[in-house]
Order: C-alpha cells, then sequence, then structure tokens
C-alpha cells in the first residue's frame, strides 16, 4: 500500500542521498589540484599562493606588536 507517509520518507531519504553526495563530491573535488601552475606550495592546493599579497591595510590593523626592547643598558 503506497500512502503519503511512504512518500514523505522516500524524499527525506533521497534528499539524505543528494545531501551525502553533494558533500562527498566537493570532498574529492578538494583533492584535485587546478591551475596553471605545478601545483600550490601550501598545504591547501589552491593554486594561488605566491599570486596574492596581502598589504598591511588588507590584513587588518595591528593590535599588539612583539618585538625585542632595546637595550638601554650599554
Amino acid at each position: 500500500m503506497f500512502d503519503w507517509q511512504t512518500a514523505v520518507v522516500a524524499l527525506v531519504v533521497a534528499a539524505a542521498l543528494l545531501y551525502v553526495a553533494r558533500r562527498g563530491l566537493a570532498r574529492l573535488r578538494s583533492f584535485v589540484t587546478t591551475g596553471s601552475g605545478g601545483g600550490a606550495s601550501c598545504a591547501t592546493g589552491c593554486g594561488k599562493c605566491g599570486e596574492e599579497t596581502k598589504t598591511q591595510a588588507a590584513a587588518g590593523p595591528v593590535l599588539v606588536q612583539i618585538k625585542r626592547p632595546s637595550d638601554s643598558r650599554k
């Protein structure tokens, strides 16, 4: 017998399968390197390392700058 509950369960199971398949495909695509070069030298493998330069303004303001104290006891 085919009633509305069976149809709802079938839709929920189909949606779950599509979600898992989409996540699995995205996971597999993350292992494939794309780009014109021989790959990125960083761990992400996105191929964009070294192409972009960050300026101080793009990186955000420096809240605390750590440096060695000057030696005033010479």
